[in-house]
Formats: structure tokens, C-alpha cells, sequence
């Protein structure tokens, strides 16, 4: 090869590698207030293409952009000015959104100037004319977040006809779990279907979790210890009576000894995983989808008992040109909720809403046993489709949860099948046991596509994706994907923390 041929082939290189990283930029950066410098949470930035994502709740985002030369990015929030910047010259690390300044008596360009109370009563009305509720594919990145913390956890035995269940197994086992634990699990996929229980249908692309494998491992060999004990001890055709003070239930021996899974092959075992892992996070989606709408009718809590909230007009502004109502909601007697709901003015829809409870939403205590949901929060963000319809765009509901239990427990193995004594095995004891446990969903649709009755019963599930187990957040195992960014506890997670 001579040289001028080798200069074109450098040249060349250089100019296809210009070109690919032109094509496809990582983009990150944190919202603040221009005047405050406080972050923005959940501000929307989305391209002139129409690739968007949402900032978490500290104000960061990560956005994989398909970008060419003349895409524009956009940054816009409720009250706050849209910045638009061009896509293939974006390299700032913080992007600074000025505050509209909108007087509630400002001139409204809609169809009339509404009180609260007629607002509300508006966007109930003609919900099927206003939102996309048929059969769509929905791209989405979703993560769910848990923590428990046991606060007590002691066990006294009163009596075991099970030599190996004794005090010192029991005080040995306890000392061993962890008092804490926390885990995260993501994932990347395609929801198929409407807002009913029925049509859903879920596709798998990627998935991670985090969590602390040594724990994970403890459990494993905990539960393993107490199989072992049970098969050693326990008739596979028994049956249990568990007791507490007035209470009784039966229980077949399968809910307490788990040896039919193990005949599973291991790669019978690897496609149960498979199964559950896509089955459990269908699950989530559904309930949320059909939280949010019930046959052609809003379904959330707020607005369907609306009569036991004091909602107001705190204000009025602008989503690019799209006028928006501001109302905030207290409670009247004893609702649960304060919050702000964001109305369309020109469509009558309701495209925000975020609330949290002012006061536990239940708290039982019955018997030695004990339940309170101490904190619910919501925020739900809908976006208008090409059809002119609102979808649902983002959504993060989190849950605190205090429980427990002080009584005695007493479990008797029965079985029928042995003449003589009906009675096997006894195991009574003093259990106490105290937790905290929070709960969070966040997840993001990056794009809603109409589809039809055909193509919904045409697409087949496929449970073939496991979570990628790590044990340390790793910021480069989304590289090349949109996702909302994580917080700071999920980038500080580790397993030896």
C-alpha cells in the first residue's frame, strides 16, 4: 500500500470514529434552579427526535441520544422556562432552569377561567377522549428499591419433640441474619397491553440487581439447615396445625418442606428463576396500570373520592405552550393525602399529580400482632402522544411499613396415615419479632406505540432473562441505554458496607 493510500485510510478512521461518536452521545448532567441553585427533581429532557427520559429525584439525568447535527435538546419543568440547546454541543454538568414569574390572575387563552371545584369535576369528564387506554407497546426502564431493618428478633422455646430445634440452634441462627438489608433491581423491556389485569404481556431485554451475595448466601444455607432438619424429622404426608392463643390454621407439610423442588434439574430450577423474575415484575406493572384507570374512568384515591379533599388554585403556567393549572389538595376530616395536582387547560386532562399522606395509613394491632403503613408518596407524570392523548410518562410510589409480632406460636405435625399416635412432633416458642421495611417503584415510558388486537395476541412471552447479580453499583452496566439516573444511595451500594 503507498502512502498516500495509507494518509486516506487514517484519514477515514478518524473520520468514522467523528462520525459514531457523533451518532451516539451519553449525555448526563443535574437541573438546579437558576436563582436557588437547589435541584429540580423530575424536570423532563427530551430531543427535538423525541428521545426523552426524566431526572430523579436529586435532579440528575442520563440520557443515550441518537443525535444528529441538528437535534435540539429540550429542558422544561412546570414553572420554569424551556431551555432548548443543540444536541452534538451539549458538555454542561449542570443545566440551570430560570422560574417563570406568572401571576394567578394572568390572562388564561383557554376556554373559560374555572374554579378548583370545576376543574376537578372537568377531567373526570370524557377520560377515553383524553388518554390513549387501548392496547399499546410501551418502552420502559424500570427499578424497584427495597430496605428491611429488624428492629426486634428473638425466639424462646417452650417446647420441641425436635431435638435439633432447640434454644441454641434458635439463638445461634438468629445471631447470624443480618439486622439490615437492602436491595435494587432494574430492568429494560417492552409492556404489551392496556389498563386492564387481563391484557398484559412483558418482554425482557436486560436486567440487574443489586445485593449483598454473603446475605443472600446466609439465607440460602438458613433455609437450607431448616430443610434438612425437616426432612430428617418431618412425615412427607403430614399435615400442621399452628396455633396461637384462639387462632388456628392447617398447613400441608409441602408450605413447610420445599424437598419436591429439589428433584428439579438445574436447569428445570434456571427456568422457575426465569419465570418468577418476569411473572413478579409483570405484576407490579399491572397493579399500577390498574391503579390508574378503571374500565374508562380516572382510579386514583384522590380524585375519584374528591369530596373528602379542599382542593385550591394556587397558580397557572406553561409546558412549552400548553397552559397548566396548578391546584393543591388538603384533606377534609380524615383523608389521608395533601398534594398538587397540574391540569391541562386547554384538554381538561390531569397530566401530574404528587402526593403524600399527612397521617399512617393504617395502623392495626391485634392479639400480639401489629401493622402500620406509616408513609405512601406519589408522583404520577403523563405526556401527550402524537394522537393528540395523554399517556403515562413516569411514575415513583413508595411505601414505609412497620410490623410485628409477640405471642406464642405453637405448630403440631399431625398425619392420619400412622396408626397409633396421631400426633408426631410439637414445636412451641416465644417469637418477637419487630420491622421496618420501605418500598420504592420508579419507572420511565420512553415511547407508547398504538397497536392492534392482532399483534397484542400475536406476541408470545418469553421468560428468558435472569437479573446480572452485583454486589457494587457499576455505572458503565447501562452504558448505551437511557435509564432514569440513580440516586446516591444506589451508587453508594456495597455489599460490605
Amino acid at each position: 500500500m503507498n502512502k498516500p493510500s495509507q494518509a486516506f485510510l487514517f484519514f477515514f478512521i478518524i473520520l468514522l470514529a467523528g462520525i459514531q461518536n457523533l451518532a451516539s452521545q451519553e449525555l448526563s448532567a443535574v437541573i438546579k434552579d437558576s436563582l436557588t441553585r437547589e435541584p429540580i427533581p423530575f424536570a423532563s429532557i427530551y430531543s427535538s427526535k423525541g428521545t426523552g427520559i426524566i431526572a430523579n429525584e436529586e435532579g440528575f439525568f442520563r440520557l443515550h441520544l441518537e443525535a444528529k447535527a441538528n437535534d435540539t435538546l429540550y429542558f422544561s419543568c412546570m414553572g420554569y422556562e424551556t431551555l432548548s440547546r443543540v444536541a452534538s454541543q451539549f458538555s454542561d454538568s449542570v443545566v440551570l432552569l430560570t422560574p417563570k414569574s406568572i401571576m394567578l390572575n394572568s390572562i388564561i387563552v383557554t376556554n373559560k377561567d374555572l374554579t378548583a371545584k370545576e376543574i376537578i369535576k372537568e377531567i373526570k369528564r370524557d377520560i377515553p377522549d383524553k388518554y390513549e387506554l387501548g392496547l399499546t407497546n410501551k418502552k420502559l426502564f424500570f427499578r424497584s428499591s427495597g430496605f428491611q431493618k429488624f428492629k426486634t428478633l428473638k425466639v424462646k422455646v417452650k417446647k420441641s419433640s425436635i431435638e435439633e430445634f432447640n434454644q441454641e440452634f434458635w439463638d445461634s441462627t438468629l445471631q447470624k441474619m443480618p439486622r439490615k438489608s437492602d436491595w435494587h433491581v432494574e430492568i429494560l423491556g417492552n409492556l404489551y397491553g392496556d389498563h386492564t389485569e387481563e391484557n398484559q404481556k412483558l418482554e425482557l431485554q436486560k436486567a440487574l440487581k443489586l445485593e449483598d451475595k454473603e446475605t443472600s448466601a446466609l439465607f440460602e444455607n438458613i433455609r437450607s439447615a431448616f430443610d434438612t432438619i425437616l426432612k430428617q424429622n418431618v412425615k412427607s404426608d403430614s399435615y400442621f396445625k399452628l396455633r396461637t392463643g384462639i387462632i388456628s390454621a392447617d398447613l400441608d407439610s409441602d408450605n413447610l418442606n420445599s424437598s419436591e423442588k429439589d428433584t428439579l434439574t438445574a436447569e428445570e430450577k434456571k427456568i422457575k428463576e426465569k419465570e418468577s423474575f418476569l411473572k413478579w415484575r409483570k405484576e407490579v406493572l399491572t397493579d399500577l396500570s390498574v391503579s390508574i384507570f378503571e374500565k374508562e374512568s380516572l382510579n386514583l384515591n384522590v380524585i375519584k373520592k374528591a369530596s373528602k379533599y379542599d382542593f385550591k388554585r394556587i397558580n397557572f403556567t406553561y409546558i412549552g405552550k400548553t397552559p397548566i393549572y396548578i391546584l393543591s389538595f388538603t384533606p377534609k376530616g380524615n383523608a389521608d393525602y395533601s398534594g398538587k395536582i397540574y391540569v391541562d387547560a386547554n384538554e381538561m386532562a390531569l397530566i401530574r399529580i404528587e402526593y403524600k399522606n399527612i397521617q399512617d395509613i393504617r395502623d392495626i394491632s391485634l392479639l400480639g400482632m401489629s401493622f402500620k403503613q406509616y408513609m405512601k408518596e406519589v408522583v404520577l407524570q403523563f405526556k401527550k402522544m402524537n394522537s393528540g392523548k395523554y399517556t403515562l410518562q413516569f411514575f415513583e410510589l413508595s411505601d414505609g411499613y412497620e410490623s410485628g409480632v409477640d405471642r406464642t406460636f405453637t405448630i403440631v405435625e399431625k398425619n392420619k396415615v400412622i396408626k397409633g399416635r396421631n400426633k408426631q412432633n410439637e414445636l412451641k416458642m416465644d417469637l418477637n419479632v419487630q420491622t421496618v421495611q420501605t418500598q420504592k417503584y420508579q419507572g420511565v415510558i420512553f415511547e407508547t406505540e398504538k397497536i392492534s388486537q392482532e399483534e397484542f395476541d400475536g406476541f408470545k412471552e418469553n421468560p428468558s432473562v435472569l437479573p446480572v447479580n452485583l454486589s457494587q453499583y457499576d455505572p458503565n452496566f447501562w452504558e448505551g441505554h437511557t435509564i432514569i439516573e440513580p440516586n446516591q444511595a444506589i451508587k453508594d451500594f456495597k455489599a460490605d458496607k
